[in-house]
């Protein structure tokens, strides 16, 4: 038997509400539809500190999801967005399709700034922008990570779901404290 729509916006809804999701977007992610979820943000978190925190990690996770989704325009994997609230922590994730051969270099970034401790992710970070040949973040600098997790103050969690042989679509939450 189908489920008839409203079966469907029900147990949507039910799973949002047992996960604290506040807001969620899959599809193409434009400069447009980022400012709408920036403001739409903004309303739901009403803690003033870490409203800052969440907004500035939320700019680079979505500037990270329009980078990638340009350079895979697979609609069966399209990006995704959620913003939600457990008991201590808000969390941003995103999803989206990263090949094989980029998933290496990726975990070894996610590892090495989930073992530092604050001081030497601020060093990494400045170590990085004094260079003077430095990369631009799609060639791999890493500066948006080492950014989200010296906001966030928590380990970044990150899961890669092997889709096929060259591609597996990764899974990123930073959780961010209420706490100033």
């Amino acid at each position: 038997m189908t489920a008839t729509p409203n079966d469907f916006a029900y147990k949507v809804h039910q799973i949002m509400e047992e996960e604290s999701v506040n807001l969620c977007f899959t599809g193409e992610f434009t400069s447009e539809l980022i400012t709408v979820l920036l403001l739409m943000a903004k309303k739901n978190i009403n803690q003033r500190g870490a409203m800052k925190k969440v907004y500035n990690i939320m700019i680079e996770s979505l500037e990270n999801l329009t980078n990638h989704a340009i350079k895979s325009d697979d609609k069966d994997y399209p990006a995704i967005f959620v913003i939600g609230r457990d008991d201590q922590h808000h969390y941003l994730a995103t999803g989206n399709k990263v090949s094989n051969a980029e998933r290496p270099i990726l975990e070894e970034k996610l590892e090495k700034v989930n073992n530092m401790d604050r001081q030497s992710l601020r060093s990494w970070y400045n170590e990085i922008l004094l260079q003077d040949n430095m990369p631009t973040d799609d060639q791999g600098a890493g500066l948006g990570i080492i950014d989200m997790a010296l906001k966030s103050g928590h380990p970044l969690e990150y899961k890669f779901e092997e889709m096929d042989g060259d591609n597996s679509f990764f899974v990123l939450k930073i959780k961010v404290s209420d706490e100033n």
